[in-house]
């Protein structure tokens, strides 16, 4: 695989021709400049961060440049949803710690939109014994406050916390437990979003997007 160069102008012009007709016709007319300008440099992406992320963010995390590990399909599942557009119109990769599930591990996530980046860290997607042991974890006399701390932490920088699934902690919890906002959640996400910095063009935009996950090396293991 080539090193990564960057992302061309295309790939932002193939969101927004994406958006403005949301249909498998156009995406079939643009399918030659969704190869070129998001998938093949979103693979290089994968490729160059995976060893950066697990030297300078957490030891544990790892990724892999294929659909359904670091990457994701560019098609939406509409089975169940309102919102019948067929693909998605921004870009997601995902890098986990451990050996487990990607997608409920805790990890570190990335967003691409036409004008913005998504960069952030969390764990969702948690459910049954995990779910437990999750509730477990932010309650804990010892582990709860130290989350506490790092979550107010990176809130403060800027970052912005995913919604909660619940009006309530879930029982036996009660509404003042600690941390109770975040049993209000089934896992979460801390992300912030900024506009497109001028190395989204080329190389350097492996550093840019290490440098905004550093923070949240010590988020992955608490939530490990």
């Amino acid at each position: 695989m080539s090193a990564f160069d960057g992302f061309p102008p295309d790939a932002w012009r193939f969101l927004d021709v994406l958006a403005e007709d949301n249909t498998a016709g156009c995406f079939d007319r643009h399918r030659e400049m969704h190869q070129s300008a998001i998938a093949v440099p979103s693979h290089a992406l994968v490729e160059a961060l995976v060893p950066r992320l697990a030297s300078e963010v957490h030891p544990a995390l790892t990724g892999e440049a294929k659909v359904g590990r670091s990457l994701f399909r560019i098609n939406r599942d509409i089975r169940f949803a309102a919102d019948k557009t067929p693909y998605k119109t921004y870009v997601d990769f995902l890098f986990w710690a451990g050996d487990g599930d990607p997608r409920s591990s805790a990890a570190c996530i990335i967003r691409l939109t036409s004008t913005t980046v998504l960069t952030g860290a969390g764990r969702i997607g948690v459910r049954g014994t995990d779910l437990a042991a999750y509730r477990a974890h932010v309650t804990d006399p010892d582990l709860g406050p130290q989350l506490r701390v790092v979550v107010d932490r990176v809130i403060a920088s800027g970052a912005t916390i995913s919604d909660a699934v619940r009006a309530k902690p879930p029982r036996p919890h009660a509404a003042d437990a600690m941390n109770a906002d975040l049993l209000c959640r089934d896992g979460f996400h801390l992300s912030r979003v900024e506009p497109h910095p001028p190395v989204i063009a080329g190389p350097a935009l492996v550093d840019w997007l290490v440098d905004r996950l550093r923070p949240y090396g010590e988020l992955i293991e608490l939530l490990r």
